[in-house]
């Protein structure tokens, strides 16, 4: 995704969902799982000391050349850093919301607690669908048992308006009217950033070789956590919540 990755960036925990939170991020920051530094700009050009990390060495390298950042290469449960670095720890969407095991993420909190100040604040995003476009893939069975099957919704970036319909009537075991009626109603109230993540991917699928790259890379199935299973999961892990943010495109928790 690392070339593609400007067009869809601002997206799930993007600006404007910072700006809900911004007043309680103290620096120094991190931002974890910066990808090419859209958040770690952001609270730089806010007057915040931060720094960012990331795990793929491609988007490593793009927040270099497109914005001049420096990130460091980490794995988000076993970070370069010593204890209390750090009064604030953001986890971007696409680190912790990403992971089905729960020991997993219990590893990476813990990391967080260790490198922030005993005062700091971590934030946790998850995505976020709209709820007519969590209705929509529930209907398609691409939404079940809060997981979502990311690479078969892929496919659809692929077709045109009349494939589409047909991909959706034989998903949904419908008729190509009803089938219709659900793209269509799906299209129309979804909202503005879904709109145009969905239309920029659809461009960056127009290429062959680069819908066939992004589908065969991208996982199965991943998480798809609405707010009552993010406050379930850090009842699981016994995390108390502070508070939790919900914004148009993600779930942001404080702990």
């Amino acid at each position: 995704m690392a070339p593609h990755h400007s067009k869809i960036e601002n997206h799930y925990l993007d600006l404007r969902s910072l700006r809900r939170i911004v007043h309680d991020i103290h620096p120094p920051a991190l931002v974890v799982g910066a990808g090419e530094g859209l958040i770690l700009e952001a609270l730089r050009k806010n007057g915040c000391r931060a720094d960012g990390v990331d795990l793929s060495s491609e988007m490593i390298r793009y927040a270099r050349t497109r914005r001049g950042l420096a990130l460091v290469k980490a794995d988000a449960s076993a970070m370069p850093f010593g204890d209390s670095t750090y009064e604030t720890i953001i986890y971007a969407t696409g680190v912790v919301d990403f992971i089905e095991d729960e020991e997993q993420i219990r590893v990476i909190l813990k990391e967080a607690r260790r490198i922030v100040h005993q005062a700091g604040n971590i934030f946790v995003a998850f995505y976020r669908f709209s709820a007519v476009l969590e209705d929509f893939l529930a209907r398609l069975g691409l939404l079940r048992n809060n997981l979502f099957r990311f690479r078969e919704t892929l496919e659809i970036y692929r077709l045109n308006p009349f494939q589409t319909i047909a991909w959706v009537a034989k998903r949904a075991e419908a008729g190509y009217f009803r089938a219709a009626i659900l793209a269509l109603r799906s299209w129309a109230l979804s909202t503005m950033p879904e709109k145009t993540a969905a239309f920029n991917m659809q461009r960056i699928f127009r290429n062959k070789d680069h819908a066939d790259s992004l589908i065969n890379a991208a996982p199965e199935r991943q998480p798809y956590r609405n707010e009552r299973e993010v406050r379930n999961l850090f009842k699981r892990l016994a995390i108390p919540i502070k508070k939790l943010e919900a914004t148009s495109s993600c779930h942001i928790v404080q702990i």
